[in-house]
């Protein structure tokens, strides 16, 4: 095991005692939140599953002796974690169908009004045996290890686990963590508990699932089961995301994991789940092909997770519609809007010598360009005093101006400049955004649409991006969001501040704009 770090528990004990501030008392938690990720190493996570992936598990099937096996592994670990044992009789172990048995283990909460409250972090540690018709896609009769289904989840969860220990983490909310057996026999472990729950099940306010997080690809995270609960998504998204890791809501939530167990049970449940490969239910689910960087990651992501979510002061309510919004459904809603039309009537070609300009390529017949005496050939240098710099320049400009854009042209041959006057077609779009309430999170609005060259784009606002605040301000409504944004562009406001979520990463976004205008009146501000 990883050693202990009592230096590091004791500093962050130390500097949120008396006369702290309420910065030092974060700047305290982001620092004990690096040592606990610092005490998840690739060596422990390997451990973990080469020993309950070796062959002398005899692939873990459950009520086995394989199985039996590997529940002795865990229960070793959870004592000397010094957890408080939430089994049958003040052991870590429930029992069920005679050879069966759960591993429950809980990390007390402190808080007064809370510490009755419950999250369960679970993973099941059973797996298929020798594999038959039933359960395996072959060959049969041979050990299946399921070293990614699902000892990746069991050591994810266990790493979790001693570096909430280690650091002597005291969450205001309780957290029970659960192994669940039987789960490739029909859910059978989480099941059992839910019908003889060794904490009041009403206590339990969410719950999370980590099935096969072994083989992360290309920094992707599913996280499923965010429409069971209002507002989870937001809880879900984190402030420290790696930049090589993102996350992937997805939308499909089935009973095929033990998550499904909670969430009939009218509890808010979550999986965390890196996707499904060739080796699924194979023999050759085996230790060699994991991605043990990639287990890291993922228990790095899930302590942080669990933290916040054990010290927040509300957790999401329960919302049952998630079963009837499909990933079809979110491609129906997430639809993006249609380009807004151009402005501008001619093509170009951008050249960025020194001096950059825009060189004009194509003037339609009978356009505003043609009326207003643009040719093929001018040279673009300035458009409305302001000197060409990038490709963005003239269209960014063109966007946000009312009914006209001055063009300083140099004609081929010709010496001086001249100035000429092109009319623009349609309105001003200020800011560039369109966006639509989801019923999943009522206090965010999604993008639907970013228009091209706006300060918005400039900002890195994508499509389906969350917004979840504006100034500081939480979002009440689309409606809300978007009063309250024509009344600052109407005041003259040269910049907006918003609170943004991009597939899981939350950060806050500057949208510089590009000059104080009248408010917009069409729909993409």
């Amino acid at each position: 095991m990883f050693p202990r770090l009592p230096a590091v528990a004791a500093a962050l004990v130390l500097i949120c005692i008396g006369g702290a501030t309420l910065v030092d008392c974060q700047a305290s938690e982001s620092l004990w939140l690096d040592a606990a990720r610092l005490s998840i190493t690739n060596g422990e996570l390997h451990g973990h599953v080469s020993v309950l992936a070796d062959d002398v598990m005899e692939g873990r099937e459950g009520g086995t002796r394989g199985g039996r096996a590997a529940a002795r592994y865990i229960l070793q670990r959870l004592e000397e974690a010094g957890l408080r044992p939430a089994g049958d009789g003040e052991t870590f172990e429930q029992h069920f169908m005679h050879s069966h048995q759960n591993l429950l283990a809980v990390l007390p909460g402190t808080d007064p009004q809370l510490r009755d409250e419950f999250i369960v972090v679970g993973a099941h540690y059973d797996h298929v045996g020798y594999g038959s018709r039933r359960n395996s896609y072959g060959p049969w009769g041979y050990i299946h290890n399921g070293a990614d289904d699902n000892a990746s989840g069991v050591a994810a969860v266990l790493e979790v686990i001693d570096a909430l220990t280690q650091l002597g983490h005291q969450p205001r909310r309780s957290i029970l963590f659960a192994f669940w057996d039987g789960e490739e026999q029909g859910l059978l472990g989480s099941k059992h508990w839910k019908h003889h729950p060794t904490v009041p099940l009403s206590s339990v306010r969410l719950a999370i699932n980590l099935d096969m997080v072994g083989r992360l690809t290309d920094g992707r995270i599913e996280v499923g089961g965010t429409r069971s609960a209002l507002g989870s998504r937001r809880l879900m998204s984190s402030t420290t995301l790696s930049d090589d890791l993102w996350l992937d809501f997805n939308w499909e939530y089935k009973n095929n994991s033990d998550h499904w167990t909670f969430f009939e049970a009218g509890i808010p449940s979550l999986y965390v789940h890196t996707g499904v490969h060739d080796d699924y239910h194979r023999p050759s689910d085996d230790v060699e092909k994991l991605n043990v960087d990639g287990i890291r990651l993922v228990s790095g992501y899930l302590l942080e997770q669990l933290s916040k979510l054990a010290d927040t002061d509300s957790l999401p309510m329960y919302r049952s519609d998630a079963t009837r919004e499909t990933p079809s459904t979110q491609r129906r809603l997430e639809h993006p809007l249609p380009k807004i039309a151009p402005r501008l009537d001619f093509g170009w070609t951008y050249v960025g010598s020194v001096p950059a300009s825009v060189v004009v390529q194509h003037v339609p017949w009978g356009s505003n360009a043609k009326h207003a005496g643009l040719s093929v050939g001018d040279r673009i240098v300035a458009v409305n005093d302001k000197p060409i710099q990038s490709e963005s320049t003239l269209p960014a400009i063109a966007l946000q101006s009312e009914q006209n854009v001055r063009l300083e042209i140099q004609r081929p041959g010709a010496e001086q400049t001249q100035s000429v006057s092109v009319p623009l077609i349609g309105g001003p779009t200020r800011l560039g955004l369109s966006w639509r309430a989801d019923p999943a999170e009522p206090n965010a609005v999604y993008v639907t649409r970013v228009v091209e060259h706006s300060p918005a784009a400039a900002a890195g606002i994508q499509l389906h991006d969350r917004i979840y605040e504006l100034e500081g301000q939480p979002i009440s409504s689309p409606d809300a969001l978007l009063h309250r944004v024509r009344e600052m562009l109407a005041a003259g406001q040269t910049s907006l501040t918003c609170l943004v979520e991009s597939r899981g990463a939350i950060r806050e976004v500057e949208i510089l704009l590009g000059m104080p205008v009248e408010p917009a009146t069409d729909a993409t501000l």
